[in-house]
């Protein structure tokens, strides 16, 4: 086992997400800070996917090419610049420009990070290092949220220019990460003058438009919960801290299906896994919107992150043995693109639902949206030789 590549792919990951996780809820309590109304936060959080939406395919390519480390570099430079913007600019035009910065960092972050999981070797290996890689993103996930806790106590909004400094090391430290893959990192270079596959044909592949739809509503409905569980909380009554709990609960739980997923993924197939995780975390969404005492509640939310856990992990590794080597960053950018655009989209539409019927209601549109998005998958799945273990 290749240590050196293993443990700096890891941490980078954990890093990347204690980051991402740290400023965004963070970012959420600043809108609340400046007295912004729901519309605003929709807009804000649909800003992390601009620049991923215009790039995703140029950086797809790009990684195609053989950078896959590059590509990790340049994303840690930008997590570090998005981090200082927050803390020194606190100006809503501010807050948008470094939110797609960060959004970009990220996608080149993930990219990079996924398409180097395809290279661990021998069978199943694909899926238990993409496994790992899920689990230390869940569990970077859960971090940021303990510290947002740790660092807000019983207030209502926690201190946020300490939190955004936080951010800013824990971006450094992510950049600093990535920055080992130099050392023991296998690099598959593409053959010079090959002609990339042209993104029609990669789409046109069979069961990779279903995991595209699958990864947009599965990855927004991940993205709002962490932006409006907190102004959920606070129309409740929810001090930070005990809102941080749930967060953090939702991420244990998201580690430990990540943990499982390889077994799971074993036991049922990549497509009976796909369908029933997603219609689960629906169900979840669902008991989230209604009125529960705290503890259901932290029973519904776990319930949550472990089955997106579950169906966010499989999209991925579904997505990546369905395409070819040499188009699998491609692949991915196109996932991720689909990604951003649900992100940009879903957050304004969920900013004007909130406005005008609630907070409740983003989470009961959300489960709405993954049972529809589940009974697709069930009907659109490959079916040749699919649900055979893998």
């Amino acid at each position: 086992m290749n240590y050196r590549f293993i443990v700096p792919l890891l941490m980078t990951a954990l890093l990347e997400q204690v980051t991402t996780s740290l400023v965004r809820v963070t970012t959420s309590y600043r809108v609340l800070e400046l007295g912004l109304s729901e519309v605003w936060l929709g807009i804000i959080t649909a800003a992390f996917a601009i620049l991923p939406m215009v790039l995703a395919v140029t950086v797809g390519r790009f990684i195609d090419r053989g950078n896959e480390v590059p590509t990790a570099w340049i994303g840690g430079v930008l997590m570090v610049v998005a981090s200082l913007g927050f803390w020194i600019w606190q100006t809503v035009p501010a807050i948008l420009l470094f939110t797609a910065i960060l959004g970009l960092g990220h996608l080149m972050l993930v990219i990079s990070q996924q398409v180097l999981c395809t290279k661990a070797e021998g069978p199943g290996a694909m899926e238990r290092m993409i496994g790992n890689y899920m689990v230390a993103n869940a569990v970077g996930q859960g971090i940021g949220p303990v510290i947002v806790g740790w660092a807000g106590g019983s207030a209502s909004i926690p201190p946020t220019s300490l939190l955004f400094s936080i951010g800013i090391g824990c971006a450094a430290l992510t950049l600093a990460s990535a920055l080992l893959f130099r050392q023991g990192t296998p690099r598959a270079l593409r053959p010079g003058g090959t002609k990339p596959l042209p993104v029609r044909e990669i789409a046109s592949i069979p069961g990779i438009r279903v995991i595209f739809l699958l990864s947009i509503v599965t990855v927004a409905a991940q993205d709002l919960v962490v932006v409006y569980l907190p102004i959920l909380g606070a129309e409740r009554g929810m001090s930070v801290d005990v809102v941080g709990a749930l967060l953090a609960t939702r991420a244990v739980a998201s580690m430990a299906s990540r943990f499982l997923f390889a077994r799971l993924n074993e036991a049922l197939g990549r497509w009976q896994l796909l369908v029933l995780s997603t219609f689960a975390g629906a169900f979840a969404y669902l008991i989230i919107a209604l009125p529960l005492p705290l503890w259901l509640m932290h029973v519904a939310i776990a319930s949550a992150g472990f089955a997106l856990g579950v169906s966010v992990t499989g999209s991925i590794a579904t997505l990546l043995a369905l395409a070819t080597a040499e188009a699998r960053g491609t692949a991915n950018s196109l996932r991720m693109l689909g990604n951003r655009v649900g992100q940009f989209i879903i957050p304004m539409m969920a900013g004007l639902v909130a406005a005008a019927s609630g907070t409740v209601s983003i989470f009961l549109a959300l489960g709405i949206s993954l049972a529809a998005c589940a009974g697709v998958t069930q009907y659109g799945r490959v079916k040749p030789n699919s649900d055979t273990p893998t």
